[in-house]
């Protein structure tokens, strides 16, 4: 009697295949394995593959990518001069062509629906076995070869190999590729991994990691945070192929990158701390003595100073930064805003000596750091403004408090008493005019609204 275990597992796949006539082939297999003729439903699957393939083939030629138009161009011509033997070669290589060629399946992938094209010669050519040995599917192995054909070839769009990773490529160069972490892994979600399979994932990884150190690295030069970011979003949306895929690839990978880029794993620190502990002891001593030894300009310009996510480099880099002079360690801090400099930034801030030199560290320091503050370094900040005329008499000072005040909101339930103590006393500098522009009425609306 016919197995219907898992039957709506299997429509629910058919009801996702891309191409209308793929999903109509598939479902003539399915038509024949619920009514138990098991060998025609699996010569019905073979040929929704082939037919899904050379569909594949045809829309990665239609988008001009050269190895699918050479395939499709000998297919066509194999067609059009009615060569039957070479029509019969094309597809007994037609696995190995989606395989190699076209790369549209993952290794394991490709072994199980070798195993389908296999069983379908078993089915088609039963005079070629013994009579005691005709092929007999049972209704699990028909039902296999169905969800493999789903699941690993007919749902998806041909993004894989190469041609997905050029294309990948050119979204990240563009300008119009998201540089935020929300809309960079809703993007690449929607786009790429969705409906990716795992070679694609595992291509993209690779080429996020190779990209800054890489022999075309130039062309990369400026994007390599942005890079780190989209490598992020893609470990937190497909979290077992980057844990499976990064951490070998990234212990052979660094042992050959050169001291001129090899700063820029800093940036990929930032985003997993785990790379550290993945890179080699040689590695790690060599990223250690660049911190050391390179000119600020390198650090700056590589992220060095993302290392401090990781404590045994935070503690080479912040005698680094105490060396530094007043202007460089402005510089550092706009360029890379992050918790550990607050204390030094507001002991800049606080030593103002003019109104425009004031409103150029509120502006590089203070709205810089404002989403690091806690509700104590905001007290300090406008205890600082408060006593440094300088400061809060700088006619732009208003507008950079209220991006502070905004920024800052994550505190605001333990921080609001600082802020309405600080307003307070400006409106008793302002002679009580509550509107007065250094009264700060802004900050007030804001937490009037609050």
């Amino acid at each position: 009697m016919m197995v219907s275990q898992g039957l709506t597992d299997i429509d629910s796949l058919c009801l996702s295949v891309r191409d209308r006539e793929s999903r109509r082939l598939i479902s003539e297999a399915v038509t024949a394995y619920r009514g138990g003729a098991f060998r025609s439903a699996i010569m019905s699957t073979w040929i929704a593959v082939a037919y899904d393939i050379i569909s594949k083939a045809r829309e990665l030629a239609a988008q001009g990518e050269a190895v699918p138009k050479a395939f499709v161009d000998e297919l066509d011509s194999a067609i059009a001069s009615s060569d039957i033997p070479r029509r019969q070669n094309i597809e007994r290589q037609l696995l190995t062509t989606a395989n190699e060629r076209l790369q549209l399946l993952a290794p394991h992938e490709f072994e199980a629906l070798s195993r389908l094209y296999s069983d379908r010669h078993l089915c088609a050519h039963p005079a070629f076995v013994a009579d005691d040995e005709l092929f007999q599917p049972t209704p699990e192995q028909v039902r296999t070869h169905i969800i493999h054909a789903l699941q690993y070839l007919l749902v998806h769009a041909p993004l894989q190999g190469k041609s997905a990773v050029t294309r990948f490529e050119a979204d990240v160069l563009s300008p119009s590729f998201p540089t935020s972490s929300q809309d960079i892994g809703a993007y690449v979600r929607s786009k790429y991994l969705d409906r990716a399979k795992d070679v694609l994932v595992s291509n993209l990884i690779k080429g996020l990691l190779t990209a800054p150190f890489g022999a075309e690295r130039a062309k990369f030069v400026g994007k390599e945070r942005l890079l780190a970011q989209t490598l992020r979003e893609i470990a937190v949306a497909k979290t077992a192929i980057y844990d499976q895929v990064a951490p070998p690839f990234i212990a052979q990978r660094f042992n050959a990158v050169t001291d001129d880029v090899l700063l820029n794993i800093c940036m990929f620190l930032e985003v997993d701390t785990r790379i550290w502990t993945w890179i080699s002891e040689p590695v790690r001593i060599r990223v250690r003595t660049l911190l050391v030894s390179s000119p600020l300009a390198d650090l700056k310009s590589s992220g060095a100073f993302d290392a401090f996510a990781i404590p045994e480099l935070a503690n080479v880099l912040m005698p680094r930064f105490d060396a530094f002079d007043e202007d460089a360690q402005i510089g550092v801090i706009s360029e890379n805003p992050r918790g550990e400099f607050v204390d030094r930034a507001i002991e800049l801030y606080s030593g103002a000596s003019s109104w425009r030199y004031a409103e150029l560290l509120g502006r590089a320091l203070m709205v810089r750091l404002a989403p690091f503050f806690s509700a104590d370094d905001i007290k300090r900040v406008l205890d600082a403004v408060i006593d440094n005329g300088q400061i809060w008499a700088a006619s732009g000072m208003p507008a950079i408090l209220d991006t502070v005040f905004d920024l800052s909101r994550p505190v605001l339930p333990e921080a609001k008493t600082h802020w309405q103590g600080f307003v307070d006393a400006m409106t008793t500098l302002q002679h009580g005019d509550a509107a007065a522009h250094f009264a700060y009425p802004g900050i007030r609306a804001k937490l009037g609204a609050t």
